[in-house]
């Protein structure tokens, strides 16, 4: 997460509306609408989630979720976990998931990408199709969907990577084919500038981005615990 960390307990509130993502939603699919019913010690007791047809949409006890919340004029974004359902106070359908102790205030809507000490071996592919020498480069940040990687000139967008994620862990490497998305310049003091390029996944398998996914959330709460540690 790039935004600032903020205490949840201070943005979190009764009748505020969230966004709720499941660990195993489609990557791109809308979140299902809820609402904070009632702060109980360390639970969330939120309004049940439901789907198109207006069927309750229950996740797994212990599933990982990725929820944003509406703020004043900004976002605000957090993991959780769920761990029960029931009603509240006898008659309202809710999920009790847990409250986090911080969550990240961000100004731009969706899902997330999180800042990752991983590699890539990058193999540009020009309008031609022509395949590049491969290049190891840090990777910027990860999502289920897509990363950024840091190279030293401009990529043309639309154009296509081949790219192998060096030792994921939890996985190992993987190879898969990009397309890119973003081109940015990186301004750095007393050195030339880089580029950070986002790409977009083609043709990921679901148990692939599924992996990524789990992955991440582990990333997310290793960087939490070292905020609250500091």
């Amino acid at each position: 997460m790039a935004g600032e960390l903020v205490q949840a307990r201070g943005v979190l509130s009764i009748g505020q509306r969230l966004e709720i993502y499941f660990e195993n939603s489609e990557e791109g699919a809308a979140g299902y609408t809820s609402r904070i019913e009632d702060i109980i010690g360390d639970e969330l007791v939120v309004a049940m989630p439901l789907d198109e047809r207006r069927v309750p949409v229950i996740p797994h006890t212990g599933e990982n979720l990725y929820v944003l919340a509406g703020g004043d004029g900004c976002h605000y974004r957090f993991f959780s976990v769920h761990r029960s359902h029931g009603r509240h106070e006898g008659r309202i359908p809710v999920l009790h998931i847990s409250l986090p102790e911080v969550a990240e205030r961000f100004q731009k809507r969706g899902l997330f990408r999180i800042r990752v000490n991983l590699t890539a071996t990058v193999r540009l592919v020009d309008r031609e199709g022509k395949i590049d020498a491969p290049k190891r480069v840090p990777v910027v940040d990860l999502s289920g969907s897509g990363l950024a990687f840091v190279w030293p000139k401009s990529v043309p967008l639309d154009s296509e990577a081949a790219l192998e994620i060096n030792d994921l862990p939890g996985i190992g490497t993987i190879e898969l084919m990009t397309h890119v998305m973003r081109c940015t310049r990186i301004e750095r003091e007393e050195d030339v500038p880089i580029y950070h390029i986002g790409v977009q996944f083609q043709s990921i398998s679901r148990s692939i981005r599924d992996k990524i996914i789990r992955y991440l959330f582990q990333v997310q709460r290793a960087q939490v615990e070292r905020v609250k540690d500091e």
